[in-house]
């Protein structure tokens, strides 16, 4: 049943994520060093 749930989920994960660019800079000041290995900011 889980597998099925992600499986439907994932249709709608193809749109862009809005205000990705704000979410990202946030989570860089909440978890200060731990992105930069990751996500090129």
């Amino acid at each position: 049943l889980l597998y099925a749930g992600i499986l439907k989920a994932q249709e709608r994960w193809s749109h862009p994520i809005q205000n990705w660019n704000l979410t990202l800079s946030q989570l860089s000041i909440h978890f200060e060093g731990r992105l930069d290995a990751h996500i090129d900011l």
